[in-house]
Formats: structure tokens, C-alpha cells, sequence
């Protein structure tokens, strides 16, 4: 045990010393040119099997080499001058630094996230310097070059990373917020889809990160919000919407051709409508996409639904069956699907028109209230609010409170459930007997709502998206919190203290006396 301790503290002295003898070197190197031989010691230690040593060593090495950028030392051409011993260290200096930037990229990889994240930093910090001080001759007429092989590396590396990328992505995004990089990386990764024609699984899936969290922007900023450039400056690069709209729609284009898995379809479903069909410049080439994708059925028919109806009301697309295909998602399944939330709020959305035909308000009005017969409680409040929304809308639906009047039983409903033909479920004939037996449910919040029925219908609508994220716990609560007129009541016998059930059930959490 002691032998073990006395070793563990000769390890953290060796660190310390290693430590000591980085910060010292690096210091040496940017006071004079004299001690770049300095650079060879610091790049040995990333070889080193403590994570926390090559860590040290590429903050070292980073700040040498951002150090050498900038004063013109790693420059493609010298100055006009220039010795030939001069030129050897130049060109010495400029192979180290190919090859710090080779193991920087290695790092990328890395099992450590730690060291993942630092490799990005050092290759952003990299990239801003090339971006500020370029090592290649310039172009006649061009005072600026972004380094877009540089990014176009780090792109690569990152979208084929085998191993968990989510940390390092997620840390790429604070760079995406600079306008200089989001234009040239768009124009990086549709490059890089345009060359390679087979990419896998973990390729698509680090792609569709990145894209979840590429937002553009349409307009010029605003005078308080200030533009932001990482090696660029205002002189130098504008934001270009057009140009932006055309990478993007490139990138698009090409990750759309390739087969995505189930969880990799809904990510994209998910992001196409606010993020992605307004920045296309074709978003009716989505259309065979999107029909595709309705017609899988299922979780992947509701997140396609939200691009079809915008399609329809902002790009002219054609779809006369889109509220039968809707009418047929309403099967009990939709009760209990991940993206139920989702699929409700767009439903309210695509129903909120007044001029839809009174048949098709009356078939989804009919569907929802026999849902909510087998409902989970939390849900039947928001199917109970969704039906009165409908009857407030289309007021000829008031009929159904009470039509037809010979029907004395529920076999005399005229509705037919399983029929998807809008025009032949006759629900304009039957009525809404399911509410009317809502009536009699055992929480009162659900059997008072459903009295809704029987009273003049108000002026203003139900906001059904706060019943969106209702939950059961939700109601319960506010069944235990409601006041009882019983409490006060004496009586001749003595209160229990406790509740007998299993350990850690909701019940024994609100049961106090």
C-alpha cells in the first residue's frame, strides 16, 4: 500500500515537472527564433500515455505555432531578403507544423473527450490564425483567404468519427455563431457529400447533428446585434443569403439521396419545417421526400405531416387527399406515441381554418371523442378541449350535441369508426353521445369539462396547448390539492396516520394526515 503511494507521488512530481519544463520551453520559443528547436522536446510528449501531458503539450503547441502565424515565420514565401538559413528554419518550421496539425486531427478521435474538445480548440485557433495572417501568397487583388482546407480537414475527421461525437459537435456549434465560418462551412460540407457517393450510418448521423444546429438568417442584423467573425473582419467578408441558401440546398439535396435509418428519418423530419424548407431555394424538390415519408405511417407520418401542409400553404403543393391521410393517423396508437405533443399541435394547426367543409370538422370531431373514450386521463382533457375548439369554429356542428333524436342506444350510431372515406363515416348523422358519458367519469376535472356540451359554447377557444404536456401526476395533484367539504366533518373514530402501499408510490408521497 505504501509502495503504491510513494509511487502515484512520483508520478504527479515527474508531471509537474514535465509541466514546468513545457511552459518553459514555450516561453523560450516565442521570446526568440534561436530556441525553435524547442518545438521537437514539446512534440515528443504527445506520444505520452498521460492524457493530462499531451493535453498540456497541444496548449503549448497551439500557442507557438498561432505565435509563429502571425509574425510571418510559417509564411509560404519569405520575405524578399531572406538568408538561406533563414529560409531552412521557415520551411523546418512550417513541416512541424504539418505535423502538429496532423496529430491534432488524431486527437479528434480521441477516447478522452477532454482531449477531443482541445484538439478542436487548437484547430480553431489554427484556422483563426491562418484566417488572420495567410501563409499562402495571396491572390492578386485579394487582402483575404479563408483557410477552407483547413475546415474542410476538420470536417472530414469529424463526420467520420467512429466513437461517441456528440461532445465534440456540441462544442463545434460555439464556432457555427461566427458568419464567416457558417458560410464557408456550408460550402465545406457540400463539397464533401458531392465527393463521397457512399457514406455510412455514424457519417450521416454526425452530418444531421451539425445541420440540427445550422440556423440562417434571411435579413441583415440588427444595429444592436453585432456581427460576429472569427478571422474575418467586416472589410473583408459580408454575409451572403443567396450564396448561403445555394450551399445549403446543395448539402440537402445530396443527404436526402441517401437511405437514412428510423432514427435518423425522424431527426431530419423534425428539423425540415422551421429550419430547413424556408432557406431551400427549391423546397418543392422535398415533395417526393415528404409524400414518401406519409405514407411510411406511424411516428414518421406525423412529423412528416407539418412539411406537407407547408408545402401546400406556402408553396402551392397540390395534395386534395391531405385531410383524409390526416383522419386516418387518428387510431388509438397516436395516444401513446413518443411525438403525441407534436402531433396535436399541428393537428390544432391544420384544423384552425374556417373553411374547411363541415363534413371533414364533423369526422375529426366524431374520431377524437371516441378516443377519448380509452384515453389516458392526462389526454382526454385535450381531446375534450379539440372537439368544443372545432364546434366553435364551425358552430353547424352544434347539431351533434344532440342529433339525431331517435338514437336511444350507442348501437344506433350511425358513425362508422373504421371507415377513412371522410364522405362516407357519416358523422354529420350521428352524435356526441361519447362526451355525454365523459360526464360520469371519476375525476372531476374530466367529467366537468365534458359538460361543455350541454352549455352555450363561449366566444373564445380553448388553448389546447397548455393541455399539450399534461401529465397524469399532473392531475392527480391537482385532485389531492382541490378542497374537500367532507375535512371538517367530525367523526367518532381515530384518523389513520398512514398508508399501507408499495415503497416510493405516488400515492404514499400525497397520503399525509
Amino acid at each position: 500500500m505504501a509502495a503504491s503511494s510513494t509511487k502515484r507521488e512520483k508520478s504527479k512530481q515527474n508531471q509537474r515537472e514535465i509541466f514546468e519544463t513545457i511552459k518553459f520551453q514555450t516561453k523560450e520559443i516565442i521570446q526568440s527564433r534561436k530556441n525553435i528547436n524547442y518545438i521537437i522536446d514539446i512534440q515528443s510528449n504527445l506520444e505520452s500515455e498521460e492524457s493530462a501531458v499531451v493535453k498540456a503539450s497541444v496548449k503549448a503547441l497551439d500557442k507557438i505555432f498561432c505565435h509563429l502565424t502571425s509574425n510571418g515565420s510559417l509564411s509560404e514565401q519569405g520575405p524578399p531578403l531572406e538568408t538561406e538559413a533563414d529560409k531552412t528554419v521557415r520551411e523546418w518550421s512550417r513541416e512541424r507544423y504539418q505535423e502538429f496539425q496532423d496529430h491534432a486531427f488524431k486527437l479528434i478521435a480521441a477516447e478522452q473527450i477532454s482531449l477531443q474538445e482541445q484538439a478542436l480548440l487548437t484547430l480553431m485557433h489554427l484556422l483563426q490564425a491562418e484566417g488572420q495572417h495567410p501563409l499562402q501568397k495571396l491572390p492578386e487583388g485579394k487582402e483575404h483567404m479563408f483557410p477552407l482546407d483547413l475546415l474542410e480537414k476538420l470536417m472530414v475527421h469529424m463526420l467520420n468519427l467512429e466513437r461517441e461525437a456528440a461532445s465534440v459537435i456540441t462544442r463545434f456549434q460555439e464556432f457555427m455563431e461566427y458568419e464567416d465560418v457558417l458560410f464557408h462551412l456550408l460550402r465545406v460540407l457540400g463539397k464533401i457529400l458531392k465527393a463521397q457517393s457512399n457514406v455510412d450510418e455514424k457519417f450521416l448521423k454526425n452530418l444531421i447533428h451539425i445541420l440540427e444546429h445550422i440556423t440562417l438568417h434571411n435579413s441583415p442584423l440588427k444595429e444592436e446585434e453585432k456581427t460576429k467573425l472569427f478571422c474575418s473582419n467586416k472589410k473583408h467578408f459580408k454575409w451572403n443569403y443567396g450564396q448561403a441558401k445555394k450551399y445549403f440546398s446543395t448539402i440537402w439535396q445530396q443527404l436526402l439521396r441517401h437511405p437514412l435509418t428510423p432514427s435518423l428519418y425522424k431527426r431530419v423530419l423534425v428539423i425540415l419545417p422551421d429550419k430547413v424548407l424556408p432557406h431551400l431555394e427549391k423546397p418543392l424538390l422535398l415533395t417526393d421526400f415528404l409524400m414518401e415519408s406519409y405514407r411510411i405511417g406511424g411516428a414518421v407520418s406525423i412529423l412528416a405531416l407539418h412539411g406537407v401542409f407547408l408545402l401546400m400553404q406556402n408553396y402551392n403543393l397540390e395534395y386534395p387527399d391531405f385531410y383524409t391521410k390526416l383522419y386516418a393517423l387518428l387510431e388509438p396508437g397516436v395516444l401513446f406515441v413518443k411525438y403525441r405533443a407534436r402531433f396535436f399541435y399541428l393537428l390544432d394547426l391544420f384544423m384552425t381554418s374556417t373553411h374547411i367543409p363541415e363534413y371533414i370538422a364533423a369526422a375529426f370531431a366524431k374520431r377524437l371523442s371516441r378516443l377519448a373514450l380509452i384515453a389516458p386521463a392526462n389526454v382526454v382533457i385535450l381531446l375534450l378541449h379539440f372537439v368544443g375548439n372545432l364546434m366553435i369554429r364551425h358552430r353547424g356542428l352544434s347539431r351533434l350535441m344532440h342529433h339525431p333524436e331517435d338514437q336511444n342506444d350507442v348501437t344506433d350510431d350511425p358513425y362508422v369508426m373504421n371507415e377513412n372515406d371522410l364522405t362516407a363515416c357519416k358523422a354529420t348523422d350521428s352524435s356526441l353521445w361519447e362526451i355525454k358519458t365523459l360526464q360520469s367519469h371519476v375525476l372531476p376535472e374530466i367529467a366537468n369539462t365534458a359538460k361543455f356540451i350541454e352549455r352555450d359554447l363561449p366566444k373564445l377557444e380553448w388553448d389546447v396547448k397548455q393541455d399539450l404536456e399534461t401529465t397524469l401526476e399532473d392531475l392527480l395533484e391537482k385532485e389531492l390539492k382541490r378542497k374537500n367539504p367532507t375535512d371538517d366533518i367530525p367523526i367518532n373514530f381515530e384518523k389513520p396516520t398512514k398508508f399501507v402501499c408499495v415503497k416510493h408510490e405516488k400515492l404514499s408521497v400525497y397520503f399525509e394526515l
